[in-house]
């Protein structure tokens, strides 16, 4: 149980740092932060989604071993 609120406190901490880069770069004015906002928002959808299904899978496991 710990290491799943390690693991949830660190997410959470990685994600709000995503969620502010993405602002910051959107008020940067050159080409390399027009790239950089592209992978920010990109990281924005992904990981979310990512650590979603990873969170699915890890429910889907446990009833399947109970079971």
């Amino acid at each position: 149980m710990k290491l799943k609120r390690i693991i949830a406190i660190i997410s959470v901490i990685f994600l709000l740092l995503l969620y502010i880069t993405t602002i910051v770069l959107a008020f940067i004015e050159s080409n390399f932060a027009y790239q950089l906002l592209q992978l920010s928002i990109f990281c924005t959808v992904v990981i979310p989604s990512i650590m979603y299904a990873f969170i699915l899978a890890m429910k889907w496991s446990k009833n399947k071993a109970e079971s």
